[in-house]
Order: C-alpha cells, then structure tokens, then sequence
C-alpha cells in the first residue's frame, strides 16, 4: 500500500501487459451481450421462366434471431442495360407493399413465410421486358445481411417439349453364371447433351420398391456398390447412338426380378421408363427355340411351300400343254 501511495496515484494500478488482454476480454463481452450474426439469403443464380407464365422468384434466408416485428423483405431489379437497381416490393408486419411505378406494377405477389424462413414473390404473366437481375434483401435486426440474393432473370419463348421414348424386351431369360447384356435404347427429339444422363434400378423378386443400382452421366459410369451385384455391372451403351444398355457379369439366381431402364434428355420428359423381367435359368431350362430360330424356320417352311406350289404349277401346265398338241 505504501508503494502505492508513493507513486502518487490512490487508485489501482494494471500490471505492464495485461492492458491488452482486458481490452480483448472487453470487446468479446461486449460482442457477446450484442449476438450479432450474419443473415444468410439464398437464390438460385439463374431462373428460367416462359413467356405469358407466372414467374416464382424463391428467396430463402437463416437468421439465429428469432423472427419479430422488424423483420421486413425488400426486392429490387435491374433491367438489362440499366446501371441502378429499382425498388419494386417490400413486405412487414404481415403487409405487401407493391410499387407501382415500375414494370411490374400489378403483377407482384407476395408468395413467402417469414416463419418459415421464405422470401419469395411471384410476377404473374411474365414478360421479355421482366429480363433482368432480382436482388433479394431480408433485414431480422440485430442480425445483419452481408450480400443480398441475387438471380438472373430470363424469360424464353415457349418450350416445346416431348417425350423420350424408352424400349426394352419385356422378358429376357439368361444362364445362371453367364453374362447378361440387358438393352435399352431409346429415342428423342432433342440432341444428346451433356445434361442427357441414364440412370438403372432393380425390383428383386419378392420386394415392393426397386433399388438404383446404376448412373451414367458425361462420359461417367457410377455403379452402386451397395446392390446385389456389386463390382458386376458395367456400362455397355453408346448415349450418341440412343443406346442405355448395361452389362451383369456372371449371373445369379438371386439376380432375378424386374430392371428399369430411364433416361433423361432435357428438355424432353420421360412418360414412362423401360422395364424389363429378368429370369436367370438353368441351362436345361433355357426355351428349346428363341424367338429368332422361330422366325428363321417358320421363313424357311414357308420358302419350301412356295417352291412346291411353283413346281406344281409347273407341271400342271405341262400335261396341260401336251394334252392341247395331241388333241
């Protein structure tokens, strides 16, 4: 005390380098009593949208506050070729506020939750002028927002879409312990892209849903290691000739059941995938005369039937002949 007291000063004094440490003590406490957190708001980067449709512009967003009477939303546009952004909705305490002087004017919803977390709007009959960038922006105090959402906007003509055709035998017996080629091919009215992609699954004899088994997607085989017959399927197909077949290696009775085949070639949809009932014999038990000796015999008997009937004729119209001269 008396050391104190000769230095002059009647209060405390902080020890050489620990002035540093209270400061940092001070500001976490002080950060600590604030709980300031960053709000996180996601977009899609880009959305496509049809001419005349209605356009949902999703915006979800995660707060550690709890959602209160400040929390607002505001969205804004950039058309293409401006340079500023135009304010064109806002949203609190349960209340749309649309502007409208802008494009949009009429044709703003709000489509959201803020207890669910959801920001969305919608634009009813979307136009070519509606092309632009859409920034989402969601205050929930203390909590503050680092970037908006953004996305870019384009509206496009109308799609046509159709259908890709999917074909596949119905039933295929194969030998157990052999190779089974399961073949599926398919047709489409678009070109094979690299969103095109083929994806395969099995129902086993017994089960109620089937299991994925096989994925094929630019250039890659992506086998599932988890199936039956894993380290037995490979790729067999050619997607540029519209061929998504697949190849099982030495098969097994327990491999029996029913195969789907789909395939997706965007923007066509798929109606209906191939399916095919697989059944693994024993070779005495594989069918005494596959479909194509059916056909070959059945052509050759009737190639033999045509030859008889052309020598009949023939002769016929000889005796015929002979009889006229010798009358």
């Amino acid at each position: 005390m008396a050391a104190a007291a000769a230095g002059g000063g009647a209060g405390w004094r902080v020890a050489p380098g620990r002035a540093p440490a209270l400061m940092l003590a001070a500001a976490a406490a002080a950060l600590g009593f604030l709980r300031i957190s960053a709000l996180d708001v996601k977009t899609p980067e880009e959305l496509f949208v049809e001419n005349g449709t209605e356009a949902r512009l999703p915006c979800t967003f995660s707060s550690s506050e709890v959602i209160s009477s400040l929390a607002s939303i505001s969205w804004s546009f950039q058309p293409e070729g401006a340079t500023t952004p135009i304010s064109f909705f806002y949203y609190s305490q349960g209340n749309a506020f649309p502007t409208k002087d802008t494009p949009l004017k009429n044709r703003i919803s709000w489509t959201g939750d803020l207890n669910k977390k959801d920001a969305s709007v919608s634009i009813a009959n979307v136009q070519f002028r509606d092309n632009g960038t859409y920034f989402c922006d969601v205050k929930n105090p203390p909590d503050i927002v680092v970037k908006p959402g953004e996305m870019r906007l384009r509206v496009v003509q109308r799609v046509i879409v159709s259908a890709v055709d999917v074909k596949t035998p119905e039933e295929l017996f194969v030998e157990n312990g052999t190779e089974a080629r399961l073949p599926c091919t398919f047709s489409s009215s678009e070109v094979i892209s690299c969103a095109t992609s083929v994806s395969w699954s099995v129902q086993p004899e017994g089960a109620t849903t089937p299991i994925s088994f096989f994925y094929y997607s630019q250039g890659n085989a992506f086998p599932g290691k988890e199936a039956p017959f894993k380290n037995r399927i490979s790729w067999a197909g050619d997607l540029n000739k519209k061929d998504a077949s697949v190849t099982i290696a030495n098969v097994q009775f327990r491999d029996n059941g029913t195969y789907f085949c789909d395939v997706k070639n965007p923007p066509d949809i798929v109606v209906k995938p191939g399916e095919i009932r697989l059944r693994v014999v024993q070779r005495d038990n594989l069918p005494a005369f596959p479909t194509g000796m059916v056909v070959a015999i059945a052509i050759g008997v009737t190639l033999v039937v045509l030859l008889l009937v052309a020598v009949i004729v023939c002769v016929v119209r000889k005796k015929n002949s002979k009889k006229h001269y010798s009358g």
